[in-house]
């Protein structure tokens, strides 16, 4: 069976997990959702802005060459042989629909599309972005998917979609833009490193979003643990709460009463009044109740153990020294291996005593007649280690995780504050305690305390 740790969990349970599942997956979608989109419109962008800006220096050197910029100041292409062999060959670039050149006052001085020459468009706020010395890159798609422009009239629909560039150009000496070339490109190269640049960045959203849920998920997961833990220890300080009340109400109005009973039990002996067995059976009754209220007042109580120091060898030998004889007279094997010099603990040893006294108490009438009762002990590092185990009947699943609550006991006559007590005790030294249900027979009960 698998140990059961001192932290049981409380019966309702939390659903931060749930609701963080469901709401941080769909916050993530969305954030890494428009981080795509953002970052893959941004990419497109600045790569079309880019290859525009190298199309314009192109055909300025190009300009500056040949010496065409007299054309473009004079607005007359038709007798410059030198200007239309630069548009001829500027339009049999690769991927190049069309070529149009326009002058400062909005003509259109050439074009492959020779029906366009002498024409003036008015309404293009892309051309007058030009004109003021601007690179205007525009990408859409070809006419008949939405309104073209009037200059888009004859333009070849063959290609999925285009860029047009509008690249001012200027004079050798600088100034203001002489003129305009307008290019309708299919750059199939540019459009797939767009797109492959794109999915990557896809696929680097998706992977970031699924790497940040995965991290707060962790987190939460974490979070919720301690969530968990700290419900468990207020629903023990409940139950101190309540024993405390109890305590108070019955401790001091018991134990005197008893005190008269027992006195009273023993003159009776004194006197021979009565049988010696009842008299003996009168104060063996005062002494069970008279450990039942100490045990309440223990747990009710507040010590500042951390401030005690207790020798840990003193302590076990005490243990072996009180139960050794007991499980010989009841025909119990008793085995103790305890290491030597194990140092000290921040406790007080009277309540060290009482956590090892009650976990044999409970191993000694848990075991009949040749079974057996171990304590051992051994450092582990900066911590203490005690084991008390028996190879008596054990315990069922169902009682294990109830063992450690207040009230809870398997005992006919028993009053359930033996093990809360134990691990109240050893949380409060900064220590751990489990229960560890043997396979076969028998219960294991580990215990770690850190050394000074």
């Amino acid at each position: 069976m698998d140990a059961l740790q001192f932290n049981a969990r409380p019966a309702g349970e939390l659903r931060l997990m749930r609701w963080f599942a469901f709401s941080g997956a769909a916050a993530i979608s969305v954030f890494s959702l428009a981080m795509a989109l953002a970052l893959g419109e941004f990419l497109a962008s600045r790569m079309l802005i880019r290859d525009a800006e190298v199309s314009r220096e192109f055909v300025q050197s190009v300009i500056n060459t040949q010496r065409v910029a007299l054309v473009f100041k004079s607005r007359s292409a038709a007798d410059s042989q030198a200007f239309n062999e630069f548009f001829a060959h500027l339009a049999a670039m690769p991927g190049v629909l069309r070529a149009n050149a326009y002058a400062t006052d909005r003509s259109v001085l050439w074009s492959s599309d020779s029906a366009l020459i002498g024409r003036k468009f008015a309404d293009n706020d892309e051309l007058d972005d030009a004109l003021a010395g601007r690179v205007v890159v525009h990408r859409a798609r070809p006419p008949g998917n939405g309104p073209a422009k009037a200059e888009l009239a004859n333009l070849s629909g063959h290609a999925d979609d285009y860029v047009e560039n509008y690249l001012p150009v200027f004079d050798v000496g600088g100034g203001a833009p002489i003129g305009v070339v307008e290019l309708y490109r299919n750059p199939v190269a540019l459009f797939d490193a767009i797109r492959s640049g794109q999915k990557l960045v896809w696929w680097n959203a998706a992977g970031g979003g699924l790497f940040l849920f995965a991290t707060l998920m962790w987190f939460v997961r974490h979070a919720e643990h301690a969530l968990r833990e700290q419900r468990a220890r207020l629903v023990d300080a409940e139950a101190l709460a309540i024993v405390g009340e109890l305590s108070a109400a019955v401790a001091h109005s018991i134990r005197n009463p008893l005190g008269s009973i027992r006195s009273s039990a023993e003159l009776q002996r004194e006197l021979h009044t009565d049988t010696q067995d009842a008299m003996d059976d009168i104060m063996r009754g005062v002494d069970r109740i008279d450990r039942l209220v100490s045990t309440l007042l223990s747990y009710a109580a507040d010590p500042a153990e951390r401030e005690a120091s207790a020798e840990v060898d003193g302590v076990l030998a005490s243990a072996r020294a009180r139960f050794e004889a007991e499980l010989a007279s009841q025909g119990k094997r008793f085995i103790y291996d305890v290491a030597p010099a194990l140092g000290s603990v921040a406790a007080d040893p009277v309540l060290l005593a009482q956590v090892l006294n009650s976990l044999l108490a409970n191993a000694i009438e848990a075991t009949g007649a040749g079974d057996s009762v171990s304590l051992r002990a051994r450092r582990a590092g900066r911590r203490l280690q005690i084991e008390v185990a028996d190879s008596g009947s054990g315990i069922g699943a169902a009682s294990a995780e109830q063992l450690f609550k207040p009230f809870f006991t398997t005992k006919p006559r028993g009053l359930g504050m033996g093990l809360a007590l134990v691990r109240r005790v050893v949380l409060r030294l900064g220590g751990s305690i489990e229960l560890l249900p043997q396979a076969e027979r028998g219960t294991l009960v580990r215990i770690e305390l850190p050394i000074r």
